[in-house]
């Protein structure tokens, strides 16, 4: 009984085996169809293959579904199904299908955005096209390296407002920086937002980079922008036009009212006064006070058209006004060196770039 009893379960998995088999080759000769060049069989016989495979491809083996995925990459149309399905797999399925595959629409892409892992989103982040809604999809829902290939991939579609967001995340996600300042999307404005968290390299590089002389503008525009009095009312528009104003000399009697003050200890004098001598706000003015780094100071000294020798003595008097001791000789030595490399120019541009942001951030009224 016991030999008849093994016997009977030896031929079951044997027949176990063998459907098995002859299941596995059914579905290669169904994949095997499903990527076949059109015009080989109808488009019904395709779309019906398609529905089958897409149900059925979970039942072949990972190394035979990767392989299928590889085959389904690089079809210029292939199964919408079949591929979708793939392409939610495994990451070791699913990488050559979510890379390359062109039969991915982009509601298809921003749904395995939503739903996948970071692997997935990694994948996305560095295809060849990238059209704007699976970008803004990335950064609503992927993680931080999926973002950052994404930010490397020369082929994302950036929009403006997106470009934006991304420069204010990397306030707080520093490997965007690098990839932020390479992007054609960044603009003027956006990289002297980001000025205020960035390195002291990568703050060297937006002042050789993101300014400009703006002759032709004042040649230009010079007997208009007389004619509209910086005094107005309207405030936003007038932080608007300081961006294409050219620069005013900063009166000597407010250097010396500033030393005063700060030997005075009166630092919200102090700064009111900064800020008139700059023509710019209070709140521009206590961000530059209050930067240890020191380069907004030494944009401001440039930008009112200080010399040297008043900019160093400038120094000083913020270091006085915040109750330190004089800058170091290498700090002021760098600084120095940022002050004599940009234009008054230049400098005032960027000055009025921070101003305007606080401006359209802040929305407080102008005190001149």
């Amino acid at each position: 009984m016991a030999a008849s009893g093994n016997q009977a379960v030896s031929a079951a998995a044997y027949e176990v085996s063998s459907s098995s088999g002859e299941r596995d080759v059914l579905l290669r000769r169904l994949a095997d169809l499903a990527v076949i060049p059109p015009g080989r069989m109808t488009s019904q016989e395709r779309d019906l293959i398609d529905t089958v495979m897409a149900s059925a491809v979970s039942r072949l083996d990972e190394w035979s579904r990767r392989r299928l995925a590889e085959r389904i990459a690089q079809l210029p149309e292939g199964p919408a199904e079949l591929t979708l399905a793939l392409a939610r797999d495994t990451i070791e399925v699913a990488e050559p299908v979510l890379r390359n595959s062109l039969g991915l629409k982009a509601s298809d892409l921003i749904q395995i955005i939503r739903d996948a892992g970071a692997a997935h989103q990694l994948a996305i982040s560095e295809r060849k096209s990238l059209p704007g809604a699976v970008v803004d999809a990335l950064i609503d829902y992927g993680s931080s390296e999926s973002v950052c290939g994404m930010l490397a991939n020369p082929a994302a579609e950036i929009a403006p407002r997106s470009i934006e967001t991304l420069v204010r995340r990397s306030a707080s996600e520093p490997a965007f920086q690098p990839l932020v300042m390479a992007r054609p999307e960044l603009t003027i404005r956006l990289a002297q937002l980001m000025f205020w968290w960035v390195s002291p390299e990568a703050r060297k590089e937006i002042l050789a980079r993101y300014t400009i002389e703006r002759r032709v503008l004042h040649m230009a525009l010079n007997d208009v922008l007389e004619a509209v009095a910086p005094d107005g009312a309207d405030d936003a528009l007038q932080a608007t036009l300081s961006l294409i104003r050219p620069p005013t000399a900063m009166p000597k009697a407010h250097l010396a009212r500033l030393a005063d003050l700060a030997n005075m200890q009166l630092r919200d004098e102090f700064t009111a006064e900064f800020a008139l001598a700059g023509r710019i706000r209070p709140e521009t003015a206590f961000r530059i006070i209050g930067d240890l780094g020191g380069e907004p100071l030494a944009i401001y000294a440039k930008a009112t058209g200080l010399t040297r020798k008043e900019f160093s003595d400038l120094a000083v008097t913020i270091a006085l006004s915040r109750g330190v001791d004089q800058p170091a000789r290498a700090v002021v030595e760098r600084l120095t060196a940022i002050f004599d490399a940009i234009s008054t120019d230049r400098a005032d541009l960027v000055l009025h770039c921070w101003d305007s942001a606080i401006s359209a951030e802040a929305e407080i009224p102008l005190d001149f």
